[in-house]
């Protein structure tokens, strides 16, 4: 394939610059990756931090996006589990290596087969693209970071048995997942809940229903002066102990009011949690893993282990986790309707229309991912 310049890819040519259409060369894929034909592009918010703040970029020109679904176009020496023509979804680790083949926005892209699920024909390109790196933050999220116990594989074709159903009942130990509409809310539920964790989540009301059927026992309203209260009375009321929760948005704002309804949520239950360092009644220390940076404004408690999500770990220390969730499990849970994507909403125009996606989810999207069809 090198020599041949079929590939088109939107790429940043400097710093908060508007995103340009170039030509570029059709990638190879190395021993353990997969060159994959896209069909459909999402964005996310680490994109357009990339290219607005300049985060996780050394130099430029550069190409952005890791999101991606299509046909594999060409296997690695060393890959077994798919081939030419397969369907699938990919997550791409140009963030980290800096390698623009690696990235996202573009007609080709090369992943690690590690994080490449092959889907059914019943989940579309545009759904499949809502998922990659939403279903790699909340795998590191919950099996590193909170220590909650690796799933088993499923034997292929049968549905995974972990998990508990709804999550709805009585004892056991429960999450908090905080803003639980958004992309990273939304497949962490999804993988708590098959985990065998009860989930406690927030969403503004228009999302309640949406975010129950993903298997949250409970969603209150983030604003609502009564939340942490509110959730304390249902983990009650269902037995949960909840010492675990996530916080995808991590910001100033959001993370004292996480740390309000976990420490009503602990409260709730006398028993000692699942995991974490004891404090110093020699009762488990809460854990709370945040997306990003911790702000210099807010507070530590002492009772709580605030853990760093490394979601960027699923392409290099723990690729493991992703081969796990991503090789083994999501595809037969997308086939038997276990998991669900996130709604896609498309953005006119292709490549082109990455730019305008990019400035959309800058202002703000709530329960839906932006997705270009290529």
């Amino acid at each position: 394939m090198s020599g041949t310049t079929a590939n088109l890819a939107a790429v940043l040519p400097s710093a908060g610059s508007s995103l340009v259409i170039q030509e570029r060369q059709i990638p190879s894929p190395g021993p353990d990756e997969v060159l994959i034909r896209n069909y459909a592009i999402a964005v996310n918010p680490a994109d357009w931090k990339r290219q607005f703040l300049g985060m996780y970029i050394s130099s430029y020109p550069v190409i952005l996006g890791m999101d991606v679904a299509g046909v594999v176009e060409a296997v690695g020496s060393d890959v077994t589990l798919f081939k030419k023509g397969d369907r699938v979804l990919g997550s791409a680790p140009g963030t980290i290596t800096n390698n623009p083949d690696q990235s996202g926005f573009q007609k080709y892209t090369v992943v690690q087969a590690t994080a490449t699920t092959k889907l059914p024909d019943a989940i579309s390109f545009t759904q499949a693209a809502t998922l990659p790196s939403a279903v790699l933050t909340a795998t590191v999220t919950l099996f590193s970071a909170l220590d909650v116990p690796l799933l088993p594989p499923s034997p292929q074709g049968e549905p995974s048995s972990s998990g508990g159903g709804k999550g709805k009942g009585k004892g056991g130990t429960g999450i908090l997942v905080w803003s639980g509409a958004s992309s990273t809310g939304n497949a962490t539920i999804q993988l708590a809940r098959r985990a065998g964790l009860t989930v406690f989540a927030t969403a503004s009301p228009r999302h309640h229903a949406a975010v129950r059927a993903l298997g949250a026992a409970e969603v209150v309203d983030y604003r609502s002066p009564t939340a942490a209260r509110d959730l304390a009375a249902a983990a009650r009321r269902a037995g949960v102990d909840v010492r675990l929760a996530v916080d995808p948005l991590s910001t100033a704002e959001t993370l004292p009011l996480v740390l309000a309804a976990l420490a009503e949520l602990s409260s709730a239950s006398g028993s000692s949690g699942p995991s974490g360092p004891s404090g110093p009644s020699g009762r488990k220390k809460l854990r709370l893993a945040h997306l990003g940076p911790w702000p210099d404004q807010v507070e530590r408690p002492a009772d709580v282990d605030a853990v760093p999500v490394r979601a960027l770990d699923a392409w290099t220390s723990r690729r493991d986790l992703a081969a796990r969730v991503f090789n083994d499990l999501l595809g037969t849970w997308l086939e038997t309707g276990e998991f669900v994507p996130q709604t896609p909403r498309v953005v006119d125009g292709g490549l082109e229309g990455l730019q305008t996606a990019l400035e959309t989810l800058r202002n703000g999207v709530s329960g839906e991912k932006l997705v270009v069809e290529v």
